[in-house]
């Protein structure tokens, strides 16, 4: 297994967005440091009390400054974009970063994207699904026709093949079954949110296999997982730091329209989600998931609103010295 870093959104655009840049520079040098190989940022739009910068060219600069990584998207929301658009930006990424990058794509969810865009949301799974077909077929490099319900190509060429081929790896987030059934048969990995309960992600899986078998086998087994983790001294010091970072972050997606359950903060929903405590508390709790399942990497988060910079390296040190090692050996 592999460990990559999450690049998130903790700063709205009151503060200035080289702090923000410097401060994720500095989280990747200590990641890089401790031996993770991947950087992950997702896409929001829209969205000023957090600033998401714009993942393509944002990965794309930080994979010139940090050559031993690789970048993926985590996630792009498809539906708001033109396949054309996303073929050939990626492709500029994997071709720029000497192919390293990986295109992570999702349905989105936010009502008010959608709106911004002028797009009907509840198109969004046609839209995808369409656009995956159409991306594919560009990168082959050959001529592109097709006449679908929402794109129209007359033998369209891009200029930039990617450098992997036959192309980056396509990881597609999801977290219903029926998003993760779709994962197994459209992609070459379900990208595993960190909202559904342990419980649910391992049912998950298994469905995602069962799909995966009944359709060829393309997508991977082994999936990159993302759970939230929280070390402290003690499993009850891990909680009490954390609730109220949960409860803030979770709670903005939830004012944007993420499907998640109400009590937010309970113990029960932290001990549903997360994995706290100890390093060993955590290590015992990530090998036990790992047991049933199968990681190809594991994303960690180590920021949360309500705590500073310094907070956040220190538990990404924590994670990289204590917390790996154990589950490396």
């Amino acid at each position: 297994m592999r460990f990559g870093l999450l690049l998130t959104s903790v700063h709205g655009r009151s503060v200035p967005a080289h702090q923000q840049i410097a401060e994720h520079h500095e989280l990747i040098s200590v990641a890089v440091d401790h031996g993770l190989d991947l950087v992950v940022a997702g896409q929001h739009f829209a969205a000023p009390t957090l600033r998401y910068l714009q993942p393509i060219p944002y990965l794309t600069s930080i994979a010139m400054r940090f050559p031993s990584v690789s970048v993926a998207t985590g996630i792009l929301l498809l539906p708001l974009h033109h396949p054309l658009t996303i073929a050939e930006e990626m492709a500029t990424m994997d071709a720029v970063t000497g192919g390293r990058a990986i295109m992570g794509v999702g349905i989105g969810y936010s009502q008010d994207e959608f709106d911004a865009f002028g797009i009907d949301r509840t198109t969004r799974t046609e839209r995808f699904e369409e656009a995956v077909e159409i991306i594919r077929a560009l990168w082959t490099g050959q001529p592109v026709t097709h006449q679908g319900r929402f794109f129209q190509l007359d033998s369209v060429e891009v200029s930039t093949l990617p450098v992997q081929r036959p192309h980056p790896p396509i990881w597609v987030g999801a977290q219903v079954e029926a998003s993760v059934r779709r994962a197994a048969r459209v992609g070459e990995a379900w990208y595993a949110a960190p909202f559904p309960t342990h419980r649910e992600l391992i049912d998950l899986y298994q469905a995602y296999l069962e799909e995966r078998a009944a359709h060829g086998n393309r997508a991977r087994a082994a999936i990159p997982v993302r759970r939230e983790v929280y070390i402290a001294d003690s499993p009850a010091e891990a909680e009490a730091a954390v609730a109220a970072g949960a409860s803030s972050r979770y709670g903005t997606y939830r004012s944007w329209g993420l499907d998640i359950d109400d009590g937010l903060g309970r113990s029960d929903w932290l001990d549903n989600r997360f994995v706290l405590g100890t390093p060993s508390d955590v290590a015992e709790g990530l090998t036990q998931l790992m047991a049933q399942v199968e990681h190809s990497h594991f994303v960690y988060k180590p920021q949360w609103p309500g705590y500073d910079h310094a907070h956040a390296l220190a538990q990404l040190e924590r994670f990289g010295s204590e917390v790996i090692p154990l589950l490396s050996g």
